[in-house]
């Protein structure tokens, strides 16, 4: 009996040990070899691949601290969605990525550190026993790499943690921090105006800003890598041009934002908008059209007063709407956004305010460079020429349908450009001021083919001021390619999806949808009336039936 009671003991013991042991190997191997079940549509929930590279790349430590309060339960939810997303960096951090959450208590010196850090004790508001409550509470994460330091002072929400964690270890990782500089001195779209602020401090994350002023004749700063040329509202001149051909010459990437029309702010009155470049970009490869484009069949609403009391929603046909894909009632399908290109790829809508089209232009010569047409109108477009009735309550001209067409909008071109000035002089400086002071083109010698090089041509630059989730987008996945090869397009696309019509329903097609809406719910009520009506009347039928016999 005493051996039976010995064996049973050493098999339970055992068989616990095996149990423990089988626990902690799936534990281990869980938060290294792991699967997540993510049924967003867009994988919300799960790292990007391009976050998985940077990861996997990580040739040091790289260290994560994060700083949260036990309570409330609001903060205590944020921290465990937090520390989900942070446990999934760790699995592929390849032993390179130091995750601490670091629990906040009462020790001041502690908490006056987390301040000098830059990470802020902030408010929020508990509903505690029927009443509200102010509560004082941390919700912050701080990078560390080598000497250098990044931090996020506060997580609301974690919609957009991935990509602030994977653009700050980029930033404190890369050996050179990328300079993008936005041309100046022509009325452009100005970085630094207050009104700019929101999108100064997201590209403030990754790369340096500066604005570039070049009537002086001076070269563009060699440690610009991209120029950005936004919304010049006068001619730009031949010298100014002609630097602006050099930077692209020794291999520095552009982007030309270029509008078709001069609009004073607070008015819908156009005219026709000249800036000079048409022939320097029809040289390298896209020419700007001398138009506006009106989509009658994608298009976005335009928001404007009326009587200064009243709010109106109108469809706009000027400001179009590019999709992925368009699809017609008659089951045809085309190609707006390119789904094969990094920078459009991920978006699902594109609405580019008062664009002109682009043509591509490569000439004969030129054959070293290619393009790729970024976002095009649906076929339900046209082209206005001036005079532009831009108002939205007025009576918009509807071309025929047989002179629809689909206009290119924005196209990327790469490769070896030959310079614009090749055999030419260098143009002299304009400005008498500078032109008086003592300066020498002799020894400037015009560099006459590119390295390989890209350059971004969009037909307006009014994404920058009518600012959208997509818009931002597009115009951020631009610069993480041209300057940083794409790492964090996947990430920041992968969160918009854009869920409105994609076509606007036919005449009969809409009056068809009212009359579904309007009477199918009635329709239905009325159905299940008479059938309960039936069904009652059978069954009691049936009770008088069966009491009868």
């Amino acid at each position: 009996m005493a051996i039976k009671k010995l064996v049973y003991g050493t098999n339970t013991v055992v068989l616990a040990l095996v149990i423990l042991g089988i626990v902690l190997a799936v534990n281990f191997l869980s938060k290294r070899f792991f699967n997540r079940l993510d049924l967003t549509e867009n994988k919300m929930y799960t790292i990007s691949k391009s976050t998985k590279t940077k990861l996997k790349e990580l040739d040091d430590v790289v260290r994560i601290e994060a700083y949260f309060s036990k309570s409330p339960v609001q903060v205590s939810r944020i921290r465990e969605e937090v520390k989900d997303m942070l446990d999934e960096y760790d699995a592929y951090g390849s032993g390179n990525l130091k995750i601490d959450f670091l629990p906040i208590g009462d020790d001041e010196d502690f908490k006056q550190k987390l301040r000098f850090m830059g990470i802020p004790e902030v408010q929020v508001n508990v509903r505690e026993k029927d009443k509200i409550e102010v509560a004082n509470v941390y919700m912050g994460i701080a990078i560390f790499y080598e000497d250098k330091k990044e931090v996020i002072p506060v997580i609301q929400n974690t919609s957009s943690l991935e990509y602030d964690l994977t653009s700050a270890i980029i930033k404190l990782t890369n050996t050179e921090t990328s300079t993008i500089g936005f041309l100046s001195g022509h009325d452009e779209f100005d970085i630094n105006a207050q009104n700019s602020a929101q999108f100064r401090q997201e590209l403030a994350k990754q790369y340096e800003i500066q604005k570039v002023e070049i009537k002086d004749g001076a070269p563009i700063d060699e440690k610009i890598s991209t120029l950005v040329v936004a919304g010049p509202k006068s001619i730009i001149g031949e010298r100014e041009k002609y630097e602006i051909d050099q930077f692209i010459m020794r291999g520095g990437k552009a982007v030309f934002l270029i509008d078709p029309i001069n609009m004073p702010p607070g008015t819908i009155q156009a005219n026709p908008l000249s800036t000079g470049l048409n022939d320097l970009l029809s040289h390298h490869g896209v020419e700007l059209g001398n138009n506006l484009v009106a989509d009658y069949a994608s298009h976005d609403n335009l928001t404007y007063s009326q009587g200064g009391f009243m709010t109106v929603t109108r469809p706009y046909p000027y400001f179009p709407k590019v999709l992925k894909e368009y699809k017609f009632l008659t089951g045809e399908t085309s190609e707006g956004l390119a789904a094969d290109h990094i920078i459009t790829g991920k978006l699902d809508s594109l609405t580019l305010p008062w664009t002109s089209s682009l043509k591509i232009r490569i000439s004969a010569d030129n054959q070293q460079v290619k393009a790729d047409i970024l976002a095009q109108t649906s076929k339900g477009a046209s082209t206005v020429q001036s005079p532009y009735d831009l108002n939205p309550g007025g009576q918009q001209f509807r071309p025929p349908s047989s002179s629809r067409n689909s206009f290119i909008v924005a196209a990327i071109l790469s490769g070896e450009f030959k310079s614009f000035y090749n055999g030419k002089d260098i143009p002299p400086v304009v400005d008498d001021a500078i032109a008086d002071e003592e300066s020498d083109d002799s020894s400037r010698e015009t560099k006459s083919e590119s390295e390989p090089t890209k350059i971004v041509v969009v037909g307006t630059s009014q994404i920058l001021n009518q600012v959208s989730p997509a818009g931002m987008a597009f115009f951020q996945n631009t610069l993480d390619y041209l300057a940083l090869g794409g790492q964090l397009i996947g990430i920041r696309s992968q969160k918009l999806s854009d869920r409105s019509f994609q076509t606007e329903p036919g005449g009969a097609t809409r009056l068809l949808i009212k009359l579904i809406c309007i009477g199918l719910v009635p329709t239905l009520v009325a159905i299940i009336g008479v059938m309960r009506f039936l069904l009652k009347r059978r069954a009691r039928q049936m009770i008088e039936s069966f009491g009868r016999v």
